[in-house]
């Protein structure tokens, strides 16, 4: 599991953080986001980066989850998202992955130490971009569930 390789006291709080997130996320992925996601994307880039997230991670970390969003069509989207549309469920992953990541702003553990892994592509991970890459798969996965067909 991609979180495994982060300290225990930021696990915990990562998986806590999801948790109290699903019901807010669940909600809000009944109605249309207020975001473009356009907005959301260039929102989430400034985030990180103000976050001590460095360009090659804020680039790498972006253009993966774009990626993994573009897979998703309007055609799968369920009679509840339909009238939202493909944008708006795209930017409500963007939404959810702000809601879990941000609020570890304050956290004192070292969010920079590497761990060799392999996941998307990359060999080699910050525990940061490891945080990202767990908490957008979350937001992903609920996403699909709740505005997705199958």
């Amino acid at each position: 599991m991609v979180l495994s390789y982060l300290p225990g006291a930021v696990r915990s709080l990562g998986f806590a953080l999801l948790l109290a997130h699903v019901s807010s996320v669940a909600y809000g992925a009944a109605q249309c986001s207020p975001k473009s996601y356009g907005e959301a994307l260039g929102l989430m880039k400034n985030r990180l980066m103000t976050s001590g997230y460095s360009s090659p991670q804020v680039e790498f970390l972006m253009q993966n989850a774009d990626r993994r969003m573009s897979t998703l069509s309007r055609a799968q989207l369920n009679e509840a998202a339909k009238p939202c549309g493909i944008d708006s469920a795209r930017a409500h992953v963007l939404g959810c992955l702000d809601k879990i990541l941000f609020p570890l702003q304050g956290s004192k553990a070292s969010l920079d130490a590497a761990r060799q892994t392999r996941i998307w592509g990359k060999t080699q991970l910050a525990r940061r971009e490891l945080l990202f890459i767990g908490s957008f798969n979350a937001c992903l996965g609920i996403a699909k569930k709740r505005m997705f067909h199958g």
